[in-house]
């Protein structure tokens, strides 16, 4: 990956800002403004328009564009840009924090409160961007959008190169530059510590930083990064082939109409077997598998062929609530595997079982099913994540040169990913053309194992991620974080932690302790700010009762005992996990402590993919 340096350029510009620095810290008292909030619509910037600058009951409300252009390379030539929004409180206590995007962004948080959600109530200057386009016409930013949906829809503005930049990387770290040039300019002091936190594709932003501008923060928090997302969206593709043949209609547009393959208790029943060979190694039958690295192929095969319909022992009926055909076992275990190609050359990750693949109607969240089978049911439409999301940035986004096609239709979007070929498609992430000189890998992607550049200016990471959450694999995540740790000296705890969270649909929901966004947050300023690293973060459970049900005869009557509801759990830094010291509420955190996977378990079979 093309690592940015810091420039004398941009020294240059910080010292002409006539600012001055927090001598002691954080201010206790807080800042006032030094002038009002109108009169920064009058700010000159070089290549940035101020839009809007308005005073609210306790901040200031700043909107803009940054490099405002009409794309040359784009046969529509759209406008593009970088928007952006930044809110300044009336009372500011040294704080700067970025929010990361998601999806392929394209829409401005014009009023961004910050990631967590207690930011700028709390003093923090806030900002937020749009990715450099804009899917709707009437949105704060100009009134313009980039969207064509006889060329790509949402995705179209891939088919700019300079638009692809600024979504990969280039948007987080202008309006970084901008905001702080704002901050110095409005308070007259420069931030004392800066922050970027955001989930999925924002986690993915989160990570970028890190690694191609490491000057920019002092606290990263990557939550489900979408950090591989290129090789990620080949894994999107494998998945619904390995449905298509599950499929017995077609949908509206003429491609397999997936839906109908896995239906919610089909998904109930392979959550059962996973639990059944799995949710015991942790100690503690409770309807999560926290050693989740233990909960190997040599585990769950056997329990998947006790749950096969005819030839197992839960029922013969497919589709009844008991069993999995033996189509549908199959399935799993190809998408489990990960893509390979024709010379079984692994193109992304396997997957880590977890009890997540089902989502209870309680529990919600965008989870397994969401991704790969179905979000909303609309009759004979296909509305998986993974061919809606996904079947517009897998040809426009990942893909060098963009494969521009309609949204719909028989040659669409849909049949782009049902088409896609892990031999000629695959290896496309990573080319180069004249027009399109950065590679999605290139201007995507944040999978560098040397931090030393963000380690050395005293920059912290904190990662937290799904064990499996339908569209980014805990096991890679996992990976990335030893081989990390390896080149750093062989231990990167000093300044970078990993936190998986089983069951977890992307970015919250799921049976799961899901809540600790507000923890993640105290966390990292903890440890930026008094050095104080963190070995877990409590994270909460908002269901009344368990989400799996203790009739049926699928889940064992423990799970409704022990399952965390309405309760705590730690979540554990990486390798860690939690374990139950055998007293006490089972859904108070402070009953758990973490420790070291017992080595005595199986670990190979994943632990091949983490090496």
């Amino acid at each position: 990956m093309k690592q940015l340096l810091l420039t004398s350029t941009i020294a240059a510009t910080w010292l002409s800002l006539g600012s001055i620095s927090f001598a002691g810290g954080l201010p206790p008292a807080g800042v006032a403004p030094r002038g009002s909030c109108a009169s920064l619509t009058g700010l000159t910037l070089a290549n940035v328009q101020i839009l809007s600058a308005t005073q609210k009951s306790s901040y200031c409300n700043v909107v803009g564009i940054i490099n405002k252009r009409t794309s040359t390379q784009d046969p529509d030539h759209f406008t593009y840009g970088i928007g952006f929004a930044i809110n300044l409180p009336n009372t500011w206590h040294g704080r700067f924090e970025m929010v990361g995007g998601g999806g392929t962004d394209g829409s401005l948080n014009a009023d961004p409160q910050g990631a967590a959600g207690v930011e700028l109530p709390q003093g923090w200057v806030v900002a937020a961007d749009d990715g450099g386009h804009e899917d709707n016409a009437t949105n704060a930013v100009g009134g313009y959008q980039d969207d064509d949906a006889n060329a790509g829809g949402s995705q179209h503005f891939a088919i700019d190169e300079q638009a692809r930049i600024d979504y990969g990387y280039n948007g987080i770290e202008q309006t970084t530059t901008i905001s702080k040039k704002i901050i110095a300019e409005y308070y007259g002091l420069e931030a004392v510590y800066s922050y970027i936190m955001g989930c999925s594709n924002g986690g993915r932003d989160a990570m970028v930083a890190s690694q191609r501008s490491p000057w920019l923060f002092d606290g990263v928090v990557a939550q489900n990064p979408g950090f591989n997302l290129p090789q990620a969206a080949i894994a999107e593709a494998w998945n619904e082939q390995a449905l298509a043949p599950l499929a017995t209609t077609l949908d509206v547009n003429g491609q397999p109409f997936i839906p109908a393959t896995f239906p919610s208790q089909d998904l109930e029943v392979a959550s059962a077997a996973i639990l059944s060979a799995c949710d015991a190694l942790d100690g503690l039958v409770d309807g999560i598998v926290d050693n989740y690295r233990a909960c190997t192929n040599k585990r769950v095969f056997p329990a998947l062929a006790a749950f096969t319909c005819g030839t197992g022992t839960h029922g013969s009926t497919p589709h009844g609530g008991t069993c999995l055909t033996s189509a549908q076992v199959d399935a799993l275990k190809k998408i489990y595997a990960g893509p390979v190609n024709s010379e079984g050359q692994r193109l992304y990750s396997n997957w880590f079982w977890d009890a997540g693949i089902w989502d209870p109607p309680s529990a919600g969240g965008l989870g397994w099913a969401a991704w790969n089978v179905v979000t909303a049911p609309v009759p004979n439409v296909n509305t998986a994540a993974n061919l809606t999301l996904g079947g517009g940035a897998i040809p426009m986004v990942f893909t060098t040169p963009p494969v521009v096609t309609p949204v719909a239709g028989p040659t669409g979007q849909e049949a782009f990913v049902f088409h896609y070929s892990f031999d000629v498609d695959a290896p496309k992430i990573f080319a180069e053309t004249k027009a399109y000189p950065e590679s999605a890998m290139d201007f995507m992607a944040a999978v560098s194992t040397d931090l030393q550049p963000f380690k050395h200016r005293g920059g912290r990471l904190i990662v937290s991620a799904s064990v499996n959450d339908g569209i980014f694999s805990g096991a890679s995540i996992a990976r990335w974080y030893r081989d990390m740790s390896r080149h750093m000296d062989g231990d990167a705890s000093d300044f970078a932690r990993l936190f998986m969270v089983p069951n977890m649909a992307h970015c919250g929901g799921g049976p799961a302790t899901n809540d600790f966004a507000v923890n993640e947050l105290d966390a990292i300023t903890a440890w930026v700010e008094n050095g104080h690293a963190p070995e877990r973060i409590v994270a909460a459970n908002h269901n009344t009762s368990s989400p799996f049900p203790t009739t049926g005869g699928l889940f064992d009557p423990q799970i409704a005992m022990h399952f965390p509801a309405g309760g705590t759990r730690p979540l554990c830094a990486f390798p860690k996990i939690p374990k139950y010291k055998g007293t006490g509420m089972t859904n108070d955190a402070a009953n758990f402590l973490c420790i070291d996977p017992d080595d005595g378990h199986d670990h190979d079979d994943h632990d091949d993919a983490l090496n």
